[in-house]
């Protein structure tokens, strides 16, 4: 399907106005001739990281079938657009002008956020014990002066926990928001539910819970507790168990509370941190421990990792200050990336949406610090808040993200 000159001419102005570029976008209207809108979008930005993507993977199928069969994470990198191929990139990257979209507020600290796997949610979660749910499309094209409720970006605000949130999981069919709180509990919400605010099932445990994330078929949710021991709750009976140890000395489990858990985007992996100072990779399938990063950061405790889209790397995060990328079939440090301050168990360093860049709350300067990712050079500092911030989430299909705060989000 072909578009028109003018189609492609909108999308570039509403781009440059959504960057920041308003006076540029006026211009260019103006000596092209095209009608100039107010509204500001990042639907260009988005066709072109859809495009780039189809590229990608259609080179990797060109590969496949001209050199015969690869390694599965060789393959992987190859078509999913991940951040493999772009370890050796030499343009260096580029952050993004991030504009303030809107604000709300919790009535204690913000301490959790997520997006929906569409980009059209965000969940909150506070010390408060509230949750909040917001539609994006209501943030990027707000009704100007508008009272009526069904014009407003949050549209749920949910209750039933008993103290603080402490993270926040959309269900990979977007129906189902999961939640995990000191109040040693898990709660799901049915989305669909008109108005609903309470939970419709909720798992309970000896200790307070620290984060959650589902598996991508949405059956099985990993949780990280004060205990030593990676959680699986199932999500269609609320059982709990263990993931269990590689030997019978069960010298595989972490000696101290866990931080953080996160599932490969394939399922096949589960990754834990801990104060222990370790990353410890789980199979997906059986549950045992099929690999530990001993001393991952020099000792210092470890508070989160995240898979890459290949599931090749992980992004780790810990008490001494630095963000390490590791290749995760190697078991070796590929990058390591310093310059911000984390001294903090929510500390948690994330990909931007494309993988290009790494940010991470940085608690000295109260705002987020972004690093290239292939070079690991720090490029600036964004999204400053008036106190601490406590968690960044970031959009899986555009350059936008939402952080938390002591003092807002």
């Amino acid at each position: 399907m072909s578009v028109t000159r003018e189609e492609v001419l909108q999308l570039i102005l509403r781009q440059l106005s959504a960057y920041g570029y308003s006076g540029l976008s006026q211009a260019v209207a103006t000596h092209t001739k095209v009608q100039m809108t107010a509204e500001s979008s990042s639907r260009l930005e988005e066709l072109v990281s859809l495009g780039l993507r189809s590229e990608r993977q259609r080179r990797g199928s060109d590969a496949l079938s001209e050199n015969g069969p690869q390694p599965a994470e060789v393959a992987s990198e190859a078509t999913d657009g991940g951040l493999g191929l772009d370890l050796d990139r030499r343009v260096p990257a580029v952050v993004p002008y991030y504009k303030v979209w809107y604000k709300t507020k919790h009535k204690d600290a913000a301490t959790a956020a997520a997006f929906s796997a569409d980009g059209r949610y965000i969940a909150t979660g506070s010390a408060d014990s509230s949750l909040k749910l917001i539609e994006v499309d209501r943030v990027r094209n707000p009704a100007a002066g508008s009272a009526r409720r069904e014009d407003k970006p949050v549209i749920r605000t949910l209750y039933n926990h008993e103290a603080g949130i402490t993270g926040v999981a959309f269900h990979p069919n977007g129906l189902v928001l999961a939640s995990c709180s000191t109040d040693h509990t898990v709660k799901l919400f049915d989305l669909s539910a008109a108005y609903g605010k309470y939970a419709f099932q909720s798992t309970s445990d000896n200790y307070a819970f620290h984060s959650i994330s589902f598996h991508p078929s949405g059956e099985y949710l990993a949780a990280a507790t004060d205990a030593s021991e990676v959680r699986l709750l199932n999500v269609r009976t609320a059982k709990t168990y263990l993931l269990r140890a590689g030997s019978a000395s069960n010298t595989d489990q972490h000696s101290a509370g866990l931080t953080n858990v996160s599932y490969a985007g394939s399922g096949a992996l589960i990754a834990s941190t801990s104060r222990d100072g370790c990353v410890k990779l789980w199979d997906g399938r059986s549950g045992t421990c099929v690999r530990t990063l001993d001393r991952a950061h020099g000792g210092a405790p470890t508070t989160a990792a995240l898979f890459s889209r290949s599931s090749g790397y992980l992004l780790t995060t810990g008490l001494d200050s630095t963000v390490r990328l590791w290749d995760v079939a190697a078991a070796r440090v590929v990058n390591s990336y310093e310059g911000a301050t984390m001294d903090t168990f929510d500390a948690r360093a994330v990909f931007s949406h494309d993988e290009s860049l790494v940010m991470v709350p940085d608690a000295r300067t109260n705002s987020i610090a972004c690093w290239d990712a292939s070079s690991a050079r720090l490029l600036k500092r964004c999204a400053d808040h008036k106190n601490r911030v406590t968690c960044v989430a970031v959009s899986p299909v555009t350059s936008a993200l939402m952080t938390c705060s002591v003092d807002e989000c």
